[in-house]
């Protein structure tokens, strides 16, 4: 029974370590992907911000006495849009990417796989939901845009997917957003790595209890 003991004690330690790691790198992952949400929200502000803005100066300086009423109308919900953005645009951004369904780390069924291959698909794949989330996000903050110019705004930049529009032109992710998802990649081999360590660790031990129980029959 000493050399079970021994067994078990040694088995519980490493595996106790490796949970303590493999914890403390959930949380460096859990707080990258709430700094890119964050990034995101900032990123979708200024953008529709921008966005808006353009298309009042555009009405401003094609306004004539023929559409003034309607022009006059359609400047007043632009500006009012502006005011309602800092409130808007959180839940917006909240809603498409605040998902276990992009954050590896929120998952508790990982593949058991830690290939080079396995892990570069992981995170191409990651990396292309995440752009088409914050297409449909950009799309749904811009939504008044539509409603103003007859559901017709720049056409070459939009489609519709699933009944929303989606942003199609090129995008590019903000330096803040690209840090922080870059940041995410850096712990997330070593994840799979702990997480599979983990998994071996505790074959390994049930394995050898197996065996000692044997040896004493």
């Amino acid at each position: 029974m000493e050399i079970e003991a021994h067994i078990s004690d040694d088995s519980q330690e490493k595996l106790n370590r490796l949970l303590a790691r493999l914890e403390d790198t959930r949380e460096k992952m859990e707080i990258e992907s709430y700094i890119f949400i964050e990034a995101t929200k900032q990123f979708t502000l200024e953008w529709t911000q921008r966005e808006i803005e353009i298309t009042i100066l555009s009405i401003e300086n094609e306004s004539s006495s023929d559409n003034l009423a309607s022009d006059t109308e359609k400047l007043s919900q632009l500006k009012s849009s502006l005011e309602e953005l800092p409130f808007q645009v959180p839940d917006i951004v909240e809603s498409h990417l605040n998902s276990k369904d992009y954050w590896i780390h929120r998952n508790k069924q990982l593949h058991a796989g830690i290939s080079r291959d396995y892990l570069e698909f992981k995170k191409d794949k990651m990396l292309k939901e995440l752009t088409v989330s914050v297409r449909l996000i950009l799309g749904c903050s811009s939504e008044i845009l539509g409603n103003l110019n007859d559901g017709k705004p720049e056409e070459k930049g939009w489609v519709k997917e699933r009944g929303k529009r989606k942003y199609v032109c090129f995008l590019r992710f903000s330096d803040e957003m690209t840090a922080s998802l870059n940041h995410y990649f850096e712990r997330f081999e070593e994840f799979f790595v702990l997480n599979h360590e983990i998994k071996e660790e505790i074959l390994s031990y049930s394995e050898k209890y197996q065996n000692l129980e044997c040896s004493e029959k």
